[in-house]
């Protein structure tokens, strides 16, 4: 064995190997040692990391039910999105502020790139006009500047903290470097869009530094593209990864906006609504909730039950260090309505056609209204009224006469509206001079809406203290009675410490009260600049003075591209061939232009349709109607503020449950009842129509100037005679002490509204205004007047009631609502609220009233309905709104008459007489009643009757 061991010695001295496998021992003994010290501080960081370990909780969303109507068509659904999101790492722990504003910029370029856009909740944002503002105030706008400025409470922000400007509280985000900054610091270098858009992602990080663990939402539904390129370039944007999600998709959404509503982000404020409500909600602000709506009324059936994945963080930084514990979440459950959708698009699409026909019918070819000021029975529509319409509903946006890719066309008219706005300034300074003592009416005709909106302007700007104007003073009451000018009431307002002199920056300088008024104006004035109703009145200025003509109008349609551009037909405007009138009722008539969009009179309207047997509302139409899918997961704020909230023809209003006006004429019915139940008349009663009903006064008049002859309760309802129920309302009022008593007339009229439902809301499960009963004059309260307001949802209830013979619902629009695996969690039906209990005698005079309305021999509306498959019974309404307006048009029906199925009322406000409502309801039980529902729908309406008669 010795000998074999010298042998290999010899070997390996003989070929010079032991150098080389003692430097391999050496080198493997140091390896060996170093792995073993490495060990010993992997251990030792490990058990301190340990030692700062903590548990959270971090939720997991759960997918939001889907909505669908009553034969199971989908109405509302998730879609797959992707979303841009950010979550604290090791890589992003050490990053220096110039580092992530120039990361922040960097994934800016890249979701923009692709018209994707930021969706992180920030507070300060630019006007139309380029100037920073808070998109919060009062309390809200004070809970911001808590936040930002690290203050435990409110009452802790400085006076300078609290009076902070959207432009110098940007200012300091951005620059400041103090010890209680935020420290954004973000460079000169970004140019001052791009720097708030940095700033907004910042303000998101800055408000969740103290729950790292939790991920911030940058952006989106951002498309494949964007996915891919933040993807590609991940390295250059630590911290930011692509997460799955869902986006609530509204399908022809603006047949079921109203319905439907939309879903939002839950906003720092909400938030803390909701906390208000239940400390325990489980909501963040990176949820989505119900904003409006069904999905708002019904949160609690679509959100579903959230999953949730316990993890092990570092208690030091809130990095994630593991996950240890996950449950699932549910899914919400499915919502299933009463709606027909294809009754629903039907009747939308009815009510827009023939409130286009009664809108061109209305529409000439001048400056002619008719009787507007004198009567609301012949007004008319100057086309120059139209011309103005398209630029204060945004049709054409002037805001575009100033971008770079402006048109000769929308440059040159700016030109007109800069020079004109000059002049008019230069008048109003004239007309606010210290020593000015004209008033308003003294003031030229062109410039006293001018001026009035100068106070307008300081008042919304809070310039004027309103609440703290004595409304009792002398000085106040002169010139609220147009007694003294407004230079003068100012002055002696800012001597009554009623204006804010804040705003004027006079410190502590002394200002004799000439000369604080003189800094008022220019303030003012300055205001009037920025202003956007300044701006469009301007405008307005210039179209009714034609320096702005309505070929210019047309043509801008073009420019725009809200029509779609014909060069022919371009050609022929251009060269008037083809004249504005002409052009624009064209484009009304094929509704490329709509009446939702002009906001003219009229420009709205409401149709619900209810299953008289059951209570369950088939369709609820509120015209004109919005895109939901603008609004929700993210509003399109352009959308928001240029159409939504600046069109006068309200199209965020569900019209249907939130706009009250007077019943007229449909409200004869309940007097009907009232009138037989209380004995004052009965099915035998004749009385003769004298026209002036003269025993009280002033004397009301009926619609009829010729009067209605002598006629019972049914013939009194069949042409609406306003002297036969006067009478019945002085009946039920009786007199006392040689007075009418409208306490008590009142008083028994309302025993019967109350139990046709007309007393309290209709039921149905959304957001609705409280009706009003008539608080005064028995006598006109009888015939739908005086202070009588309903919705068009509480008149089909009462119609409704009517049709079935007195069962009263609280309607619905919820039929069933199923978990995700279809199981039944309610089968809802709508509750009867009470039952009428009143002699058969009147039901058949109120039912055969009805029936005359629509079929009778002296039936106004008659012809229109001849050769109907079904018998409608109805009554109309018509209700006047001011001299200025046309009137309000109403129809309550129910079909068929023998054996009622449905109820149709149909409510349009400014419709100008009854039988425009009568005719749009006739249509729906054309569609309703047809074989396999052929539509009726495809173009415009014109009124088949010239009737203009108050009934």
């Amino acid at each position: 064995m010795l000998d074999t061991i010298k042998r290999y010695l010899k070997v390996f001295f003989s070929v010079r190997l032991l150098p080389v496998l003692v430097v391999y021992i050496l080198l493997f003994a140091l390896l060996i040692n170093r792995m073993f010290q490495l060990q010993i501080v992997k251990g030792d960081e490990y058990e301190k990391e340990s030692q700062q370990q903590a548990t959270k909780t971090r939720e997991i969303k759960a997918t939001r039910g889907n909505i669908y109507d009553c034969n199971g068509k989908l109405l509302a659904y998730n879609a797959l999105s992707h979303n841009v999101i950010f979550e604290e790492n090791d890589k992003t722990k050490g990053l220096s502020s110039k580092d992530k504003n120039a990361m922040i910029y960097r994934l800016i370029q890249l979701i923009e790139k692709n018209d994707g856009t930021l969706s992180v909740e920030f507070y300060i944002h630019k006007n139309k006009k380029g100037n920073l503002e808070y998109t919060l105030s009062g309390n809200a706008l004070l809970r911001f500047k808590k936040e930002i400025f690290s203050a435990k409470r409110v009452e802790e922000l400085t006076q300078e903290q609290r009076d902070m400007s959207a432009r110098e509280l940007f200012e300091y985000l951005r620059y400041d470097e103090g010890s209680n900054s935020p420290k954004f610091l973000i460079d000169k270098k970004y140019d001052e869009d791009t720097a708030l858009k940095i700033m907004a992602v910042r303000y998101a990080m800055f408000m969740n530094r103290y729950k790292m663990y939790e991920t911030i939402t940058l952006a989106n539904d951002v498309d494949d593209v964007t996915v891919a390129a933040i993807k590609e370039n991940s390295a250059d944007l630590p911290g930011v990864n692509i997460s799955d999600d869902t986006t609530r998709v509204y399908k022809d959404s603006k047949y079921f906006a109203h319905i439907l509503g939309y879903t939002g982000a839950v906003t720092t404020e909400r938030l803390e609504e909701l906390k208000q409500k239940d400390p325990n909600t489980d909501y963040t602000t990176s949820d989505q909730i119900g904003i409006s709506g069904l999905e708002s009324s019904c949160e609690n059936y679509l959100k579903g039950k959230k999953g949730s994945e316990t993890l092990s963080i570092n208690s030091g930084t809130s990095r994630v260090l593991d996950v240890t514990k996950k449950s699932d979440p549910v899914a919400g459950n499915n919502l299933y309505l009463t709606i027909d959708a294809k009754l629903q698009k039907e009747c939308y699409n009815l009510l827009e056609e023939h409130i286009a026909g009664i809108l061109l019918s209305k529409i000439s070819n001048g400056s002619d209204a008719g009787s507007r000021g004198r009567s609301a029975s012949e007004i008319r529509i100057p086309i120059y009224d139209v011309y103005n319409a398209l630029i204060q509903n945004n049709v054409i946006d002037v805001t575009r006469f100033t971008e770079k890719d402006a048109s000769d066309l929308e440059k040159a008219i700016y030109k007109k509206y800069k020079t004109k706005s000059k002049r008019i300034m230069s008048r109003l300074k004239t007309y606010l001079a210290a020593d000015s003592k004209k008033t308003y009416k003294q003031l030229p005709e062109d410039m006293q809406d001018f001026v009035s909106y100068f106070y307008t302007a300081l008042k919304n700007e809070g310039t004027v203290l309103t609440d703290d104007i004595d409304t009792s003073d002398d000085t106040y009451k002169k010139y609220q009675n147009g007694k003294i000018s407004l230079s003068q009431y100012l002055q002696y307002a800012i001597s009554a410490n009623w204006i804010d002199l804040s705003v004027l920056k006079i410190g502590d300088s002394y200002y004799s009260t000439e000369e604080i008024y003189k800094k008022l104006v220019d303030y003012g004035l300055k205001l009037l600049e920025d202003d956007t109703t300044y701006s469009k009145m301007v405008y307005s200025y210039l179209i009714y003075h034609y320096e702005i003509s309505g070929q210019d109008c047309c043509l801008l349609l073009f420019d725009q591209g809200d029509i779609k551009y014909n060069a022919q037909e371009y050609s022929k405007v251009k060269h008037g061939i083809t004249s504005p009138y002409s052009f624009l009722t064209g484009k009304i008539r094929k509704l490329e232009i709509t009446p939702g969009q002009l906001g003219l009179d009229p420009c709205s309207g409401s149709i619900v349709v209810t299953d008289t047997k059951t209570g369950d509302v088939k369709a609820m139409v509120s015209y004109p109607s919005y895109d939901n899918n603008k609004m929700a997961n993210q509003v399109d704020s352009d959308y928001f503020y240029s159409y939504l909230t600046q069109n006068t023809s309200s199209p965020l209003m569900n019209r249907p449950t939130q706009q009250k006006i007077a019943p007229g004429s449909t409200f004869k019915v309940v007097s009907s009842v009232a009138g037989l139940e209380e004995g004052v008349i009965s099915t035998g009663t004749m009385i003769h129509d004298n026209v002036t009903f003269d025993k009280i006064t002033p004397s009301p008049k009926c619609w009829s100037t010729a009067g209605h002859g002598s006629i019972n309760v049914s013939g009194a309802l069949e042409v609406s005679c306003n002297y036969f129920f006067y009478t019945v309302g002085y009946k039920l009022s009786g007199l006392t002490h040689g007075q009418v008593n409208n306490a008590r007339g009142l008083s028994r009229l309302k025993k019967y509204a109350d139990m046709f439902g007309l007393t309290d809301k209709s039921g149905v499960e959304l957001p609705e205004s409280e009706p009003n009963f008539s608080k005064t004059d028995a006598v006109r309260s009888a015939i739908g007047q005086a202070t009588h307001s309903y919705a068009p949802i509480q008149l089909s209830r009462y119609v409704t009631t009517v049709a079935n013979s007195g069962t009263c619902y609280d309607l619905t629009l919820i039929n069933q609502v199923k978990d995700v695996n279809g199981n039944v969690i309610l089968d809802n039906h709508a509750k009867v609220r009470n039952k009428v209990n009143i002699a058969n005698s009147t039901w058949k005079a109120v039912h055969n009233g009805m029936y005359r309305v629509v079929n009778g021999s002296r039936s106004s509306i008659g012809s229109m309905f001849s050769g109907m498959k079904v018998k409608i019974a109805g009554k109309t309404g018509t209700a006047q709104q001011s001299k200025l307006h046309a009137n309000h048009a109403y129809f309550v029906s129910y079909a068929p008459y023998k054996n009622p199925e449905i109820s149709v009322t149909c409510v349009i406000p400014n419709g100008f007489t009854s039988s425009n409502a009568a005719q749009t309801a006739r249509d729906v039980y054309k569609y309703y009643f047809s074989k396999n529902k052929k539509k009726v729908s495809g173009k415009i309406k014109m009124p088949e009757s010239n009737t203009t008669h108050t009934d």
